[in-house]
């Protein structure tokens, strides 16, 4: 059963968010590259201020991404290579065994799914705008739903590091795009289990698709970002093929 509708995020301030993170970054000037006459005034100090000291690079801090540089819009990545293949396979049909973490490191299995009739999983990541956009659309239906009917989980691929390891800045990231868009569903990190099943395919992200109690894989998936009625059309008609097959 739907509940009545909320709105968790104003349509200015998502039109703010992803206004800011397709503004572009100003690129440092290059290493012994002299300043222009206005530029070295700005950075000059005040008469009678000393000037701050350098700071050695190994000694700089590192930017919020960890080893990837990020824009200054948490969610907002550079383009830069992804570590997990993108090979476009099929989706996988079988989540009946599985565990993973989430961002405080508590383990969470497939019995998670069995509080629910379904569950629509999101596969994002921060680099991208449209998953970013998605988190928020996806708590409005987290909302709607008695979580009988419809649990909701994100599974934040971009936090698994090219050396397998989660990355302790991009789950700082995840934290902060919960914040800016109001999400409070699960969000799970890549483990063995979910590579395996999933993660190793990823035809592209976002992609959401619904899982039963069992986790056997409900209808189609979507691919890219989607507004929260298209979620909406979805779990509905995901919730009535169930209905159908127990009436069947």
């Amino acid at each position: 059963m739907r509940k009545p509708l909320t709105t968790l995020l104003g349509a200015a301030a998502m039109a703010a968010l992803l206004a800011a993170c397709a503004a572009p970054v100003p690129e440092a000037p290059a290493a012994g590259a002299a300043l222009s006459p206005a530029a070295a005034s700005e950075t000059a100090p005040l008469d009678g201020e000393a000037p701050e000291a350098e700071i050695p690079p190994e000694e700089a801090p590192g930017p919020l991404g960890g080893e990837l540089p990020v824009k200054a819009i948490p969610g907002c990545r550079a383009d830069l290579p992804y570590p997990l293949k993108m090979s476009g396979e099929s989706l996988a049909t079988d989540f009946g065994h599985w565990a993973a973490k989430d961002l405080d490191g508590g383990v969470v299995t497939e019995k998670v799914l069995a509080g629910s009739r379904l569950t629509l999983v999101s596969v994002w990541s921060t680099f991208c705008d449209s998953c970013v956009s998605d988190m928020a659309a996806l708590q409005q239906v987290y909302a709607e739903y008695d979580r009988a009917d419809l649990n909701v989980i994100g599974i934040a691929a971009s936090a698994q590091a090219e050396d397998g390891s989660i990355s302790e800045g991009e789950v700082e990231i995840i934290r902060q795009i919960q914040e800016m868009t109001g999400a409070e569903f699960l969000q799970l990190l890549p483990s063995d289990d979910l590579i395996a099943i999933k993660l190793k395919d990823l035809g592209t992200v976002p992609e959401s698709f619904l899982l039963d109690s069992a986790g056997n894989v409900v209808g189609e998936p979507l691919y890219g970002g989607r507004t929260a009625e298209e979620f909406r059309r979805m779990v509905d008609d995901g919730l009535r093929a169930l209905s159908d097959e127990a009436g069947a």
